[in-house]
């Protein structure tokens, strides 16, 4: 935020609030100004970052008055292969639109097969195609801000009122029939009202009083949605903003403060033993915007003080099972650091590609800047004015059906993680949080808040032989001429990090994971006939803080090096009480799969085997992803074996191997599903 007094827009003036007043009065529309027509770009990068998605869709809201407001799009699916990025797509989508977009975008979603577009200070919704951007219809709203769904029905929380400083009336949330695009129903809500979640039936509303600064409003509304009334208010911190659900059902809220005496910090509420939803408590952090993608909450804020008229810039993660900030270099290139004004932040979730938005001066281009899940600078792109929110577009089959709710943490996906042994390596006691008093059984139940049930965090392993093992609340059967498990991992083209994959049937009726296991035979065991090494086993020593040297029973030896990227211990340290204790794993160890394309070090691609391996092709290769327990082999014979139904999962990374900068080769593993449930 660049100054205080009223609520965007009007903070996106950096001369304060009298002279954003006066812009907001007497400015008129865009009239006979030149209309700004589409550009279309090529951007220099041929690495994939879209997983499943066809592209991203980026709302600039242009500065209040100005009639700005434009949607860019990042195309990751041309027909040529490359990147494409479209400014102003809305323009030359819909010709006849007066006006164009609007003025002031607030907010952008997509719903079943529409695209939503909240523009503020035209008092408007635009309602568009998902997959063409081509205008549907329109809702007229006043002073509206953001847009959340449930059912058959949008939710648009409105000021209610003018623009203007002062102003004390209650805000409402507007209901709207996503099929007709009419209102059908409101309530009123606190003051100011902003970012929305649905959750059980309840609407919680962030309500922020920024019109009236010497008295914000500090609650979150609960509404009911079967009634669509007020239930109560939770009182949290002085100019509530953003609103966000974690897959734990917790509630994330910012509080930009008072920009004096009280500064913004971040706030968490959960449901207590009757249901009802209550403040459990704060991070110390700064936030303008957040993304939550698994177990972690990406943040970036911009904190500003009236005293100083400055902003205050901070970038970072939490972590939203623990309510701690992680240690984290990923923001600490120096692409990320130049970064004038960050106004938005969005994560892939699945490749885990993240995107800064940097607002600059507020008065003319912003940029998008792009970066590798380690942090590491990828590409920028110039954008329109004040780039702020974004939402990818083709993660799942467009319909206007609306999202069917997450499947529960029983069921076809994981119901709990049995053990977490990852290799030493730069993800290790991040992926999940290492805390001090952690031990096994605290880091395995942390892996299951990872990846059971649809949760889609991601749990590293580290170097060759880390792994983890986990069980479904039933056994998986092996049907015959069919695949049984799916794996998913965050592989891509050109990143692919094998696991391979090891069974067990409960045979002794225990219920922990103390039988014979299996192997999973893969490609490799045809195509690297002689290059595979079977019965290969490393031994690891405990370092702190330093490179980890490793032995293997092969005669070799080597480290786990250490990276500018990640800064906290590289060896899982439950596992290393003191220095020099050792850590030896074993299993099979397939051929390196890394190229150096560039011949000095700086574009290193990881080539994916034929099938068989966890993390090796996207998790869009549903077949790619997936296992035939037919398939189980004796790890040391490689003799086939005969497995009705298979108890215990367990995935180890498979390769040993170290590719300049980006580090070890380290399997992740995000979920895994039973295919015939």
């Amino acid at each position: 935020m660049s100054t205080p007094q009223l609520l965007p827009p009007l903070p996106r003036l950096r001369t304060g609030w009298i002279l954003g007043l006066i812009i907001l009065l007497f400015a008129s529309c865009r009239g006979d100004e030149a209309v700004i027509s589409m550009e279309d770009s090529t951007i220099n990068t041929d690495e994939p970052q879209k997983g499943s998605a066809r592209g991203m869709y980026l709302l600039c809201e242009g500065n209040m008055g100005s009639n700005k407001a434009t949607i860019d799009y990042l195309d990751l699916s041309a027909a040529d292969g490359l990147v494409h990025y479209q400014r102003n797509i809305f323009a030359s989508r819909n010709p006849s639109a007066v006006k164009e977009l609007g003025d002031v975008g607030n907010d952008i979603q997509i719903y079943g097969s529409k695209l939503w577009i909240v523009l503020n200070c035209s008092n408007k919704v635009e309602v568009c195609s998902a997959d063409s951007c081509k205008r549907i219809g329109q809702v007229n709203i006043p002073n509206c801000r953001y847009v959340a769904f449930d059912g058959d029905y949008a939710y648009v929380s409105s000021y209610a009122g003018p623009v203007q400083l002062g102003n004390s009336q209650l805000g409402r949330v507007y209901k709207v029939d996503t099929l007709t695009l009419q209102k059908v129903d409101s309530v009123t809500v606190g003051r100011q009202p902003e970012e929305m979640v649905i959750m059980g039936g309840k609407l919680y509303v962030a309500n922020s009083g920024g019109y009236t600064p010497e008295n914000y409003d500090r609650t979150v509304s609960v509404v009911s949605l079967a009634t669509m009334t007020e239930e109560r208010k939770i009182d949290v911190a002085p100019n509530l903003h953003r609103l966000r659900q974690d897959h734990l059902g917790q509630l994330w809220v910012t509080s930009r403060g008072d920009y004096d005496g009280v500064g913004a910090e971040l706030y968490y509420l959960s449901t207590d033993a009757d249901g009802k939803m209550q403040l459990r408590g704060k991070v110390p952090v700064a936030v303008s915007e957040m993304c939550i993608v698994g177990d972690t909450l990406y943040y970036i804020g911009a904190s500003y003080r009236n005293a100083t008229q400055s902003n205050t810039i901070s970038m970072g993660l939490v972590n939203v099972s623990t309510h701690q900030p992680m240690s984290t270099s990923l923001f600490s290139s120096a692409e990320a650091k130049s970064v004038q004004l960050p106004y938005g932040i969005i994560v892939n979730p699945e490749t885990r590609y993240f995107y800064l938005m940097d607002a600059k001066n507020y008065v003319s281009s912003g940029e998008l800047l792009c970066f590798r899940p380690d942090g590491s600078f990828a590409w920028r792109q110039s954008t329109g004015d004040i780039p702020s929110k974004a939402v990818f577009c083709g993660f799942s089959t467009i319909t206007d059906t609306p999202p069917t709710p997450p499947t529960p943490l029983t069921s076809a996906w994981i119901a709990a993680v049995d053990e977490y042994v990852p290799a030493p390596g730069q993800f290790v006691n991040t992926l999940p949080l290492y805390e001090a008093g952690d031990d096994a059984t605290t880091m395995a139940r942390k892996c299951t808040g990872q990846i059971g049930g649809e949760t889609m965090g991601t749990v590293s392993l580290g170097g060759f032989g880390g792994y983890i093992t986990f069980h479904f609340d039933h056994p998986v059967r092996n049907v015959p001429g069919e695949y049984d498990l799916m794996i998913y991992g965050n592989a891509h083209s050109g990143g692919s990090e094998p696991g391979i994959v090891m069974v067990a049937h409960d045979d002794n009726n225990n219920g922990i994971p103390d039988d014979e296991w299996y192997e999973l035979s893969g490609s490799a065991d045809i195509d690297s006939i002689g290059k595979v090494s079977y019965g290969y086993e490393v031994t690891y020593t405990y370092r702190p803080m330093s490179a980890t040297p490793w032995t293997d029973n092969r005669g070799g030896s080597g480290v786990i090096s250490r990276n500018n990227f990640h800064t906290q211990e590289y060896f899982p340290l439950w596992l290393a009480p003191t220095e020099g204790a050792t850590l030896t794993l074993h299993g099979t160890l397939l051929p390196p799969n890394a190229t150096d394309k560039s011949g000095n070090g700086t574009l290193w691609v990881l080539n994916a085997l034929r099938h068989g391996y966890v993390d090796n092709l996207p998790n869009t290769d549903t077949e790619g992803c997936s296992f035939d327990i037919s398939t189980a082999v004796h790890p040391l014979t490689r003799q086939s074996v005969a497995l009705p139904a298979i108890t215990f999962v367990r995935v180890y990374s498979a390769m040993n191997q170290q590719c300049g900068w980006i580090g070890e080769t380290s399997t992740e593993i995000t979920a895994a599903k039973d295919l015939h449930w």
